[in-house]
């Protein structure tokens, strides 16, 4: 393991053991990076996904993407799911019934990380009151309504092809 001390132009230093030095705007700032962390739920049946109009909510309103929300403080992934099923989507989720499907980190802003999980099975019905949305409805992966989130469109996609990991906007090179 390698010690580093690296001199800031303030006259401070910063010290890691990690083996490499502190991140540039670490240096600069004192602070780290952090990404904003989403969960979105790509819940299938028979061959098409679940997908929520947003409204009222100040982005993206009238796009459609599936059920989602932001990681809470001190969050499992698993319970942001349980979380985002009973709010956005009105049905319940067990644990066992949910697992990684995408994971997608999104660069394109202040930055993202977000987490596609699926279920293979859930108590309720889809629908009903929910957050976020004006609407839900099933759609066929290969045909996803022309006025989605794109970065949404871009993982299910992904997804549907067997990625389990892709950079919005992708990077070709």
């Amino acid at each position: 393991m390698t010690r580093v001390r690296t001199q800031l132009p303030s006259g401070g230093t910063v010290r890691s053991s990690r083996g490499a030095p502190p991140a540039p705007e670490a240096t600069r700032t004192g602070r780290h990076y952090q990404a904003i962390v989403d969960v979105h739920l790509l819940l299938m049946r028979g061959g098409r996904v679940l997908l929520g109009r947003r409204a009222n909510t100040g982005y993206g309103d009238g796009a459609y993407e599936p059920p989602s929300s932001r990681l809470a403080e001190r969050e499992t992934i698993i319970e942001a799911a349980i979380r985002v099923a009973a709010a956005q989507a009105g049905i319940a989720l067990t644990p066992p019934h949910v697992s990684l499907a995408h994971v997608m980190h999104d660069v394109s802003g202040a930055g993202r990380i977000a987490f596609f999980l699926t279920a293979d099975g859930w108590d309720g019905e889809p629908g009903g009151p929910v957050a976020s949305y004006s609407d839900l409805a099933w759609y066929d992966l290969d045909d996803l309504p022309a006025n989605m989130i794109d970065r949404a469109r871009v993982a299910v996609r992904n997804y549907a092809a067997g990625v389990g990991f892709s950079t919005y906007p992708s990077f070709t090179g």
